[in-house]
C-alpha cells in the first residue's frame, strides 16, 4: 500500500508523519526512526527495516569465504605490530 501526504518543515526542522502512515508503518510514541538520503528521496525507516534493507550489501568486499575473511583479519591484525 503507497500512502502520500504533504506536511510542512517547521522552523526547527521538524516535521509530523501522518497518523494514516505512523500507523501503516506501526510507529509509537519516542521511537527511534533511521533517515537517509537515496538521490533525490529521503528515506525514513524503523532500524529493524534499515538493518534488512542494508544487509548484506557489504559481502564480498573483503573476500568469498569465512576462511578467506579469517585470513585477511590475521594479515591485517599482523600489520598492527
Amino acid at each position: 500500500m503507497t500512502i502520500s501526504r504533504t506536511v510542512k518543515l517547521n522552523k526547527k526542522g521538524q516535521l509530523v508523519i501522518p497518523q494514516e502512515i505512523r500507523t501503516e508503518m506501526g510507529l509509537v510514541p519516542d521511537e527511534n526512526l533511521v533517515i537517509f538520503t537515496r538521490g533525490q528521496e529521503t528515506v525514513i525507516l524503523t532500524p529493524e527495516k534499515y538493518a534488512s534493507y542494508t544487509c548484506g550489501l557489504m559481502k564480498g568486499t573483503w573476500a568469498s569465504t569465512k576462511k578467506e575473511v579469517e585470513n585477511y583479519i590475521n594479515e591485517e591484525r599482523g600489520t598492527w605490530k
